[in-house]
């Protein structure tokens, strides 16, 4: 994880990129993007497309760091617990609208699809739904170069761990 300077940290929390700086911290959980303050407090989350703020006061310290990180971003205030439930809750409707989308693709298969065409359709669901998620996520580095049968054996058990 880079490490940074707490007056850096708001292009981190911006383009959502993990960093470690001066009692700040900031990486992805449970599907947020979540900045905390001494590891432990929640200060800022990204979940569903949509920032929030901890509204609950802190010391001195931990209000310089929000002004930091708060830059160019708009926020809905939370409390504390309502932050903390967002981060654990598991329920997670991306993956689970991509587990669906998925089987819907086994139940109507076309009798006349090619394995590559079952592994398009397949990847392009993943792929998205793990952009959607992860902003910084890439491809693979060597999706490019394994089988039809190797891409289909990665993306089936993908199905299975959701």
């Amino acid at each position: 994880m880079k490490k940074i300077s707490n007056k850096d940290s708001f292009t981190y929390v911006e383009s959502q990129t993990p960093f470690e700086a001066n009692n700040l911290t900031a990486d992805f959980e449970n599907g947020c993007f979540v900045v905390r303050s001494y590891e432990h407090y929640p200060i800022f989350i990204f979940k569903g497309g949509q920032w929030f703020e901890n509204n609950n006061g802190y010391s001195n310290t931990t209000k310089r760091q929000m002004f930091y990180c708060r830059q160019n971003i708009e926020t809905t205030l939370k409390s504390t617990n309502e932050l903390n439930e967002m981060i654990n809750k598991n329920e997670n409707s991306s993956l689970k609208f991509m587990n669906a989308f998925l089987k819907l693709g086994e139940l109507t298969p076309d009798k006349n699809e090619t394995l590559a065409d079952r592994i398009k359709y397949k990847e392009r669901i993943v792929f998205a739904t793990m952009r959607a998620n992860i902003p910084q996520w890439e491809t693979p580095s060597d999706w490019g170069a394994i089988s039809n049968e190797d891409k289909l054996k990665r993306l089936t058990k993908l199905e299975s761990v959701i």
